[in-house]
């Protein structure tokens, strides 16, 4: 085996990028098997995504709508084959302009799901190993 093989990681590299009280997402995602990076902001996403690689980052929809557009597209921009979770609240009966767009028109390769959507998703991927809610 080359050494860049053999030392790659079998386990799924996931970044979180945004503000995770009481760090909730990041406990939930290490208790599925998943290795986790969490910055706060935009721009050290991107420092993070020039330089390593993740299988999934998940955005929170914390702040402008305009930062968390620019942080996605700037994210796809550096690696496409990277899966993108936007983690938007509850859906609202009348959701915001800019979540309604995302909706009609989505990035590509970009999921939108709810925090209870994702707690599912990682439900059935494992479920023995979910901690409990």
């Amino acid at each position: 085996m080359t050494p860049a093989v053999q030392g790659k990681s079998n386990i799924q590299r996931i970044m979180l990028v945004g503000p995770d009280r009481n760090e909730t997402l990041r406990k939930r995602f290490q208790a599925v098997g998943r290795e986790v990076v969490a910055v706060n902001d935009s721009r050290n996403a991107i420092e993070h995504a020039r330089h390593e690689l993740f299988d999934t980052t998940v955005v929170l929809s914390s702040g402008s709508p305009i930062n968390v557009a620019e942080t996605i597209f700037n994210l796809r921009d550096l690696n496409r084959s990277m899966e993108i979770i936007l983690l938007v609240d509850r859906p609202a009966k009348h959701p915001s302009r800019f979540l309604r767009q995302l909706i009609e028109h989505p990035i590509e390769g970009t999921r939108i799901l709810t925090r209870r959507q994702l707690r599912q998703h990682l439900h059935v991927s494992a479920p023995s190993l979910l901690p409990g809610d």
